[in-house]
C-alpha cells in the first residue's frame, strides 16, 4: 500500500522529496535512480507547478485582506468594505486678498457713464500665476467669487482660497439602457476636494443643479442631491450617484458637469509673498461684461496643504482607525482620523483635553497639528479645520487648535575616517554623514511629539555613515525660533523643556542676530559664564571684539529650560538676521550623553541642514 503524499509542503526540494518517497513506497521503484533519471526531470516540473500554485494560493489570500496586502487595488478594494475611501492627491492653497480698482487709470466716467455695477465677479477656472525659486504653478479659483464696489470704484475680495494645478472638466451623459455604465474621470492626480458637479436634468433646459459629495446615509433622502466618490484602476476616480432611496436617483438623459484640478501635489508647498501671485484671467461685472482692469493682490498666506496620494502602507494604518472613530469625534485617536481625512497634509497630530492642564478647562479639547510643509498651520486651515470638525463633535465641546511648540535638534559632530581605505574625501564623508543622518531624522525615533532623540543611536548613525569611519566626537544642542513682533514693545519666553548645561567654561545658551528698532547695528544676547543664571546682550565693533551693552538683559533656569527676556524692561526688535522675523536661540542640553526628549505639545525635529558636520583623516590610521 503506497504511503499518502504530504500536501502541506512548499519548499520546491521538499515537494519533489516527498515525491520520489511516495513513488518508492509503490514498491515499483525501490531501486530506481531518481537522481540520474529522466524521471528526475518531470518531478521537478511537477515540484514546481506545485511550488507556484501554493505560492498563488498565499498570495491570493494575503490580498483578501486589508492586514496583508500589498498591491495597491487590492487594498484600496478592502479599504472600501470598511467604508474607507484613500486620501487623493492634494492641491496647495493660499488664501489671497486682492482689489480691482475701476477708476485705476482715471477714465471711470467713460467706463461706466451709466453709473457703477453692483458687484464684480471672478468665475472658476480664472487662475493666478504664482513663482517659486524652481517653477511656477497655477492656482484655481474654484467657485463663483464676487465683491461690490465702494464709491471709488474699487471692489475688494477678501480671504479667496486658490487652489494648485490645472483646472479641467468632463461631461457624461446618463444611458439608461446601459447597465453597466460607469463615470470614471480620466485623469490621474485628481484632488477630490476640489470636485464641483453640477447635473442637467433636461437637456434642453440649461439650468444645473449643484451635487454634494455624501460623507453617510444617515440624512440623505430619496431627494438629497449627492454623490460618491471613490478610487478605481490606474488611481483614476469613479462617481456614483443615489438609487431612489439613498440620494437622488439621475434620470434618463441627464448630463453631469464636472469640474476638477489636477494637482503636482507637495511640490508648490510654501510659496509666501503677495508679489508672488499674478492674476491671468478675466473679471467681469454685474452686467457680464469683461472689466480691463487685473486683481492686484494685497496679502496672500504662504501655500500649504499640498500632498501626495495617500501610498499603501499608510491605507492600511489609517483605514481600521477611521473605521473606529465613525465619523464622530470622541476620543483622541477619533480626532486624529477625522482631522487626517479634512487636512492630509499632516504630519503628526496631538489631541488633550482640558481636564489635563494644570488648572483644568472641563468641556475643552485642545488640538495640535504639525503640517508636512513647515512647522505651523495658517490661521486660515484652522478655520477650515475647525468649522468642518463641527459635524464631528459631540455635545458642546470646545475645539482649540494650537501652534506645536517645536525643539530642534542639531549635532556638533567631529568625524575621524581612515583615508586609506576609502576615496572619499573630506566633504564626501560629510555628505555620507548628513545622509545618514537624514536617513535617522526622517526614521520614527525622532520628529513627532512625546519622542525622543536617543544620543547613542545618533553616534550609530555617524559611524554607519560609512566604513572608513573610525569614531567620532559629537554634542548634542537644542534650538528655539524665537518669533518676533516687529517694532512693538514684548517681553519673550523661550523653553527648551529639557535642563541646560552649565558645567562648562563658556556659554550655554546663545541667540542669532537682531537689530533694533531706530538702531542699525546687530545684537546677540547669551548667557553669562560666569554670573550663572544672567543673560547679557552684546554686539561686534570693527574688530570684531566682543562689546557688552546690557549684563542684564534676561534670565535663565537651567533647570526648566526657561529663558525670559524683557520681562521687567520689553523692548522693540526691528529686524532679524534669520528670515521670517526669527531669532534662532541656542542652548547645550545637561550631559554630552544626555537624550533629549519632548512632552505632550514639545514636537522634536532633527535638524541635519543647520547641524555641524566636520571630518579629519585619522592620523596614525592603518589599513586595518
Amino acid at each position: 500500500m503506497a504511503g499518502a503524499i504530504n500536501l502541506t509542503e512548499v519548499d520546491f526540494e521538499q515537494i519533489r522529496e516527498n515525491l520520489i518517497s511516495y513513488l518508492k513506497s509503490t514498491n515499483k521503484y525501490t531501486d530506481y535512480d531518481f537522481d540520474g533519471s529522466n524521471l528526475n526531470v518531470i518531478l521537478s516540473l511537477i515540484s514546481y507547478q506545485a511550488q507556484m500554485n501554493s505560492y498563488n494560493v498565499n498570495m491570493v489570500a494575503n490580498e483578501s485582506f486589508l492586514s496583508t496586502s500589498s498591491i495597491r487595488k487590492n487594498t484600496v478594494s478592502n479599504a472600501r468594505m470598511i467604508g474607507y475611501t484613500p486620501i487623493s492627491t492634494t492641491s496647495a492653497i493660499s488664501y489671497l486678498d486682492f482689489e480691482v480698482e475701476l477708476n485705476e487709470a482715471g477714465n471711470l466716467d467713460e467706463i461706466y457713464p451709466g453709473g457703477l455695477p453692483q458687484y464684480l465677479e471672478i468665475q472658476p477656472g480664472n487662475y493666478f500665476v504664482a513663482s517659486s525659486q524652481r517653477t511656477q504653478f497655477k492656482f484655481n479659483v474654484i467657485d463663483s467669487q464676487a465683491a461690490s464696489l465702494n464709491e471709488e470704484g474699487v471692489a475688494s475680495f477678501g480671504n479667496v482660497p486658490v487652489y494648485e494645478g490645472d483646472y479641467l472638466n468632463i461631461k457624461f451623459i446618463k444611458d439608461g439602457t446601459n447597465y453597466n455604465q460607469r463615470f470614471v474621470i480620466p485623469n490621474a492626480g485628481i484632488d477630490t476636494t476640489t470636485l464641483r458637479i453640477t447635473v442637467q436634468e433636461d437637456p434642453n433646459i440649461s439650468t444645473a443643479v449643484p451635487f454634494i459629495q455624501a460623507n453617510n446615509l444617515v440624512d440623505l433622502t430619496p431627494e438629497s442631491k449627492s454623490f460618491w466618490v471613490e478610487e478605481v484602476e490606474e488611481n483614476y476616480y469613479e462617481l456614483t450617484f443615489g438609487d431612489g432611496i439613498f440620494g437622488q436617483k439621475l434620470v434618463d438623459g441627464a448630463i453631469i458637469h464636472v469640474n476638477y484640478v489636477v494637482s503636482s501635489g507637495s511640490e508648490a508647498n510654501g510659496i509666501r509673498g503677495a508679489s508672488s501671485f499674478v492674476y491671468n484671467g478675466k473679471v467681469l461685472d454685474y452686467f457680464g461684461g469683461q472689466v480691463p482692469r487685473k486683481p492686484n493682490v494685497t496679502s496672500a498666506s504662504i501655500s500649504e496643504g499640498g500632498t501626495e496620494l495617500e501610498n499603501v502602507s499608510s491605507i492600511k494604518f489609517r483605514a481600521p482607525k477611521s473605521y473606529a472613530a465613525q465619523k464622530r469625534c470622541v476620543t483622541s485617536s477619533d480626532y486624529d482620523a477625522i482631522i487626517r481625512d479634512i487636512y492630509p497634509a499632516v504630519e503628526d497630530i496631538y489631541v488633550y483635553g482640558g481636564e489635563e492642564l494644570e488648572i483644568p478647562e472641563y468641556g475643552r479639547v485642545y488640538i495640535v497639528i504639525k503640517p508636512k510643509s513647515g512647522d505651523y498651520v495658517s490661521n486660515a486651515t484652522k478655520k477650515v479645520i475647525k468649522d468642518q470638525l463641527e459635524n464631528y463633535r459631540v455635545a458642546s465641546i470646545d475645539l482649540i487648535l494650537q501652534d506645536p511648540d517645536v525643539l530642534y535638534i542639531e549635532t556638533e559632530s567631529t568625524v575621524y575616517y581612515n583615508s586609506q581605505i576609502t576615496k572619499k574625501d573630506t566633504s564626501a564623508i560629510v555628505a555620507s554623514v548628513k545622509t545618514s543622518l537624514s536617513d535617522f531624522a526622517e526614521s520614527s525615533i525622532v520628529s513627532r511629539f512625546g519622542g525622543t532623540v536617543r544620543y547613542s543611536r545618533i553616534v550609530g548613525a555617524i559611524d554607519d555613515a560609512d566604513n572608513s569611519i573610525s569614531r567620532n566626537i559629537t554634542t548634542l544642542r537644542m534650538r528655539k525660533n524665537m518669533g518676533i513682533a516687529q517694532n512693538t514693545l514684548a517681553s519673550y519666553e523661550v523653553c527648551f523643556e529639557n535642563p541646560i548645561e552649565t558645567d562648562t567654561n563658556t556659554y550655554s545658551v546663545y541667540s542669532t542676530g537682531f537689530r533694533f528698532t531706530d538702531d542699525e547695528e546687530i545684537y546677540y544676547f547669551e548667557d553669562d559664564p560666569i554670573e550663572r543664571g544672567v543673560i547679557r546682550l552684546f554686539h561686534f565693533d570693527t574688530y570684531n571684539e566682543k562689546i557688552i551693552d546690557n549684563k542684564n538683559f534676561g534670565t535663565v533656569d537651567y533647570i526648566k529650560g526657561e529663558i525670559m527676556l524683557g520681562e521687567n524692561a520689553p523692548f522693540s526688535i526691528a529686524s532679524t538676521v534669520v528670515d521670517n522675523s526669527i531669532v534662532e536661540v541656542r542652548s547645550y542640553p545637561v550631559d554630552v550623553g544626555q537624550d533629549i526628549k519632548a512632552t505632550k505639545s514639545v514636537y522634536l525635529k532633527f535638524d541635519v541642514a543647520k547641524s555641524d558636520v566636520g571630518a579629519i583623516i585619522e592620523t596614525g590610521a592603518t589599513g586595518s
